[in-house]
């Protein structure tokens, strides 16, 4: 098996602000502990996870950070409570550390469900 690619994660969280890097470094821990061999790129300025396509993705903002996911609105379908009204991406907000929690760790194994089932 390949070994999955990994961005310059320094290099990106360096432009934002020391709570949103820690936050962004910990969702990104929590997202490669669940799925350790999903690729990571640095893609339209945000960090991408997937293999092939996106899965998931962290935006990082002034004062929160949305967590992404390419099939959202099937999340929603489901039941996860996701913010936005794209035509499949939806998100999650996270504006403090303790907003990274188990609910959070559901949705990302369920995203990473679907795309296994698709």
């Amino acid at each position: 098996m390949n070994k999955p690619e990994r961005a310059d994660i320094e290099g990106y969280l360096s432009k934002f602000s020391p709570e949103m890097q820690d936050m962004a470094r910990k969702l990104r821990k929590l997202i490669l502990e669940l799925e350790p061999q999903v690729d990571e790129v640095i893609k339209y300025k945000n960090l991408f996870y997937g293999n092939g396509g996106m899965i998931c993705a962290i935006v990082i903002h002034k004062s929160h950070i949305n967590l992404q996911f390419a099939r959202g609105r099937e999340l929603t379908e489901l039941g996860y409570p996701l913010e936005g009204t794209g035509k499949n991406i939806r998100h999650v907000k996270i504006k403090e550390p303790s907003d990274i929690n188990g609910s959070i760790h559901d949705l990302i194994i369920k995203a990473f469900e679907l795309e296994e089932s698709f």
